[in-house]
């Protein structure tokens, strides 16, 4: 069977997508991941074929960045997801997709959440299709309510039936690693629905002793792989403000920045039970913290739960990190500050009172034991899942059942 996996093809949009690709690989099938030129190093990084096509024009997507100082977060994640997403996007990535499907002839196309122009090239073409969700079935649900116009418009101009609803956006079989205990009751994904692991990787390696004679509780800050590009406003300010919050507690601090930053140097002065990375394996991180300081992303939610980390869930940037502080909060599994969500610029920095915060929350999270229970209870439902394995003969069917 010859798969092609469609994704924008930055770290949070491709992660979700590599353990099926890992799987589809291990049982022998083909496997291509069409990504943005832009992202086809994080492809090939994961050890799996890129396959790249055009990058959204610089000068259609940066003017929305910068109206971003006038939205909120909720309208912000209107306008990227409706007219980055499902308008830049598409019109740059359709050309490309097209002729990757005319030149390879896929059996099945396994696509990302938001990544929308293959949903229309695999009707056209009518190959098979299923998706990979990046969160919550809320979010997903959502998302297709945001994008059904927008989609029904390129559709037409790409000699599509009308699906002004977005019916067909959503009736692929939807795969995730989000268990059931996460999920709002509120919101669905749609299509039939299969759930899987979360985590197939490798075994997790020791830190290197960055404090030597110091056996303080060790917790870990992340905000991700692109929050301090330069693109956005959070380096060097916002990490210099939480390790700020967190140095005077009695722990040992292990910060990553991400691949995508300047200088760790412009963080100034550094703590002495304060240690900056640009990157850690998250796995390695989390399986030595007692609590991990994150976003609320996809990866880091995830990755924190299956290793039984609570976390304090701080989101920056995208209405998908509050949706997941919540539900972390929401099942006990740690504390979202996410009490200015409706104020806050779409890319402003947490006000001082957001960032006060992380200190109390860190504190009872090292303190209070019912939240180390409350991530145990997520990573047992995580791990009741059938691997992600066992996602290859879900696969295998969906392409049987649309040829």
């Amino acid at each position: 069977m010859h798969v092609l996996l469609t994704t924008r093809g930055s770290s949070g949009h491709l992660g979700p997508l590599v353990p099926f690709a890992r799987a589809l690989l291990a049982a022998g099938h083909t496997v291509l991941v069409a990504a943005q030129d832009q992202f086809a190093g994080n492809v090939e990084r994961a050890g799996l074929e890129a396959a790249p096509f055009a990058d959204p024009p610089r000068d259609e997507w940066m003017p929305l960045l910068a109206d971003f100082g006038d939205l909120d977060v909720a309208a912000a994640n209107e306008v990227m997801v409706r007219d980055f997403f499902a308008g830049i996007d598409v019109r740059a990535s359709l050309p490309g997709l097209n002729e990757i499907v005319e030149r390879r002839r896929p059996d099945l196309i396994v696509r990302e959440s938001w990544e929308f122009a293959s949903a229309l090239v695999a009707e056209r073409h009518a190959i098979p299709m299923a998706r990979v969700g990046l969160g919550l079935g809320l979010m997903e649900a959502e998302t297709i309510a945001l994008v059904a116009e927008a989609m029904d418009t390129a559709g037409a101009e790409y000699g599509l039936s009308p699906d002004p609803l977005g019916a067909r956006l959503s009736a692929p079989p939807y795969l995730t690693t989000v268990p059931d205990l996460l999920e709002d009751e509120s919101g669905s994904a749609h299509g039939p629905v299969h759930r899987f692991r979360f985590g197939a990787g490798e075994a997790s390696a020791p830190l290197p002793d960055w404090w030597p004679g110091n056996d303080s509780p060790l917790v870990y800050l992340s905000f991700g792989s692109v929050a301090a590009g330069a693109h956005l406003p959070y380096y060097p300010r916002l990490y210099r403000l939480a390790i700020e919050a967190l140095a005077e507690l009695p722990i040992r601090l292990l910060v990553t920045v991400g691949d995508a930053t300047r200088e760790i140097g412009e963080l100034g002065a550094i703590p002495e039970n304060v240690h900056v990375e640009t990157w850690v394996p998250h796995d390695d991180a989390a399986a030595a913290a007692a609590v991990i300081v994150c976003h609320g992303g996809y990866g880091s939610t995830l990755g924190s739960l299956a290793h039984r980390v609570p976390q304090a869930v701080l989101p920056l940037f995208s209405s998908d990190q509050w949706a997941n502080g919540e539900a972390v909060a929401r099942v006990g599994a740690g504390i979202a500050i996410t009490g200015e969500a409706a104020a806050r610029p779409a890319l402003g920095l947490p006000d001082e009172s957001a960032i006060g915060q992380l200190r109390g929350a860190v504190r009872r999270l090292l303190d209070e034991a019912t939240f180390r229970e409350g991530a145990a209870r997520v990573a047992d439902a995580m791990e009741a899942l059938p691997p992600v394995d066992a996602a290859v003969a879900t696969l295998e069917e969906i392409a049987a059942a649309g040829r």
